[in-house]
């Protein structure tokens, strides 16, 4: 076993939809890496305490000399830190097939997600500014999420029923910035921009209720690709659930294209 800690239903189509070159698994977890990692006959396994499948998930990325025996072992691990076993399936998994392999375990697909892929260099097609606006709101830019931030995306996104420094340490595995619109109310929304080779990855993103409709999202997306060009970034990446067609509508007019799909699997019993 090799372990590292860092700082201390039915199958689905998961073939790209579009010719548009994706990010890839690689770049895909370096701006959202696991606390802890585990490898299994080459399958690289996410520990980080169950908070987001992104980083308590496992990437089959080798085609092992037995499928079912790794599937089983890796099973144990995730069992023995009481942690259900998921799976990403995508276009880079091995060995062929594994969706199958995985659904005659009892496994069943609980996610399917869309990566969108965009020209960073370029400001956002029919993008606005985002400066102060005329109800007093701004966007401020900061190297580390602070309180609030942490606050307004785990309340919006764990209902605020998640620890607050679990949530900072899988957020600060990964060089990023943490954008936050405030107003007269206090804290509007946030995103997250983190940088992997020439690429940035946007995620975090979530606005209040009580502020939506107001094209918050919007302006928190382009100032975050303002906020990833002022880094060098090249090309954005994020990763929307299929069924959310208002984010996607959203990143559709910001000029993102479906560049790669991909789908989790969970074991829906393991005894």
């Amino acid at each position: 076993m090799t372990r590292e800690r860092r700082g201390a239903a039915q199958a689905s189509p998961v073939e790209p939809p579009s010719p548009v070159p994706a990010p890839g698994v690689a770049v895909e977890v370096a701006t959202w890496p696991p606390l802890e990692v585990e490898q299994v006959d080459g399958w690289r396994l996410g520990f980080s305490g169950g908070l987001t499948r992104r980083a308590n998930s496992a990437l089959p990325l080798v085609e092992p000399a037995d499928v079912l025996a790794t599937v089983v072992e890796v099973e144990r691990r995730y069992r023995a830190v009481g942690l259900p076993t998921v799976v990403r399936v995508g276009r880079e998994s091995r060995p062929a097939g594994l969706a199958a392999v995985l659904e005659e375990r009892g496994y069943r697909r609980v996610a399917l997600t869309d990566v969108l892929v965009r020209d960073a260099a370029d400001p956002a097609r029919g993008q606005e500014p985002h400066g102060p606006g005329p109800d007093g709101t701004r966007i401020d830019v900061s190297a580390a999420p602070a309180d609030d931030w942490l606050a307004c995306w785990l309340g919006v996104k764990a209902g605020g029923g998640a620890d607050h420094g679990l949530a900072r340490a899988i957020l600060e595995g990964a060089p990023a910035v943490y954008l936050t619109v405030r107003d007269g109310a206090g804290v509007s929304g946030v995103i997250r921009a983190a940088f992997a080779a020439d690429w940035v990855g946007l995620s975090c993103l979530v606005v209040e209720p009580q502020a939506r409709r107001r094209g918050l999202g919007r302006a928190l997306t382009a100032a975050a690709l303002d906020a990833a060009r002022a880094h060098g970034a090249a090309r954005a990446f994020l990763q929307v659930e299929v069924h959310n067609t208002g984010a996607a509508a959203l990143y559709a007019g910001l000029g993102f294209q479906a560049a790669d799909r991909y789908g989790y699997l969970e074991r829906a019993e393991q005894r």
